[in-house]
């Protein structure tokens, strides 16, 4: 397994911006914001996986194409979101634009990167590949990779009964435009961001055949699981999402996981949450144990090519801030826009 070194001098950056097509394609409108947006962020952040999400606010209606992007430090993202160019682009999207960013500055010492693979994926753009050594293959181990913890629990400041203001995945209505800029900072501390990803564009015929023999049903259904959790979960908000560059090795009830490249971000209330619906759930208790024995040293697929990785970041209050253009209701964190300890500002 392998990790990554990151600089501490200053915290780095995770930028997440997305452009959503209510109607599923975009209009002639939107492809020209999304060329300029492209244009714009191009060659300046570390890395972008550009991405497709099915659906906007829920999985039914729409998609929403996503810049994911990785920044070695905040100084290097302050110096281009303030920069004329990018200002004048920002505050003059329209009332109705549909684009929203969810911006999040951690620390370095509240964040963990794991990998089977030593090539960069995600959060390994910011830095040279480094072994993970013991601190992988046991529960805990993610927290214990966050030099944080040691004088930090990160628990959550969160009501055990909050409920995100968001319709069912799987509804079918039609959810309405709240026009105008909606913008939420200072979140509770210690929400924990999650990413995974995978990436089977390099497999061979064989590791393919080995894969849906003996993994790619139970992905799918731990996948879902996530996705039907209710509020006990402490899922706040989660995105599946795929590079639809990357071409597909399946097909399947749920598309967004048929693609090459696939990633998958999520929002829990803390690590804790995180932890423990990893652990309670027996398929992927199951899943974890049989692929760290088949592609672990000595396993059966220990040279496969297929590429997993995981990111785990734990944020303070202060280190995120959000802002909704003109998206469909229950967009990201507008669903708990102006509920108890998510303060909300309503800009022109």
């Amino acid at each position: 397994m392998w990790s990554v070194q990151l600089s501490s001098i200053e915290p780095f950056v995770y930028s997440i911006f997305g452009l959503q097509y209510p109607l599923g394609q975009p209009t002639h409108e939107q492809k020209a914001c999304q060329a300029k947006f492209d244009d714009l962020i191009a060659n300046h952040a570390s890395h972008i996986d550009r991405l497709l999400q099915d659906g906007c606010a829920v999985s039914k209606q729409g998609k929403t194409f996503i810049w994911l992007g990785y920044w070695k430090t905040r100084t290097e993202y302050l110096n281009w979101w303030t920069s004329d160019v990018v200002t004048d682009f920002w505050t003059q999207l329209s009332p109705y634009a549909g684009m929203w960013r969810e911006i999040m500055m951690p620390s370095t010492t509240r964040t963990q990167y794991g990998t089977n693979q030593p090539k960069s994926s995600g959060l390994g753009h910011l830095g040279p590949p480094t072994s993970m050594g013991k601190r992988s293959g046991y529960w805990g181990c993610y927290r214990h990779r966050m030099s944080a913890s040691q004088d930090d629990n990160f628990a959550t400041h969160i009501e055990k009964d909050i409920v995100a203001r968001r319709s069912p995945h799987d509804t079918h209505d039609e959810l309405p435009i709240r026009a105008g800029r909606l913008f939420l900072a200072n979140l509770p501390d210690n929400i924990c961001f999650v990413v995974e990803g995978q990436d089977h564009s390099d497999v061979s015929d064989a590791e393919n055949e080995f894969w849906f023999r003996n993994f790619d049903q139970s992905v799918e259904r731990w996948m879902k699981d996530l996705l039907s959790a209710d509020e006990s979960s402490g899922i706040l908000d989660s995105r599946l999402c795929y590079d639809p560059e990357s071409g597909i090795f399946r097909e399947s009830d749920l598309p967004a996981l048929d693609y090459n490249k696939k990633v998958q971000l999520f929002y829990f209330k803390d690590l804790r949450h995180m932890e423990t619906i990893g652990r309670r759930n027996k398929g992927h208790v199951d899943l974890r144990h049989r692929f760290m024995r088949a592609y672990g040293p000595g396993g059966e697929m220990s040279s496969g090519k297929v590429c997993l990785w995981v990111e785990t970041t734990v944020l303070k209050g202060n280190e995120i801030e959000c802002e909704y253009v003109g998206c469909l209701e229950g967009t990201g964190w507008m669903a708990l826009a102006g509920r108890p300890v998510f303060p909300v500002e309503y800009r022109d």
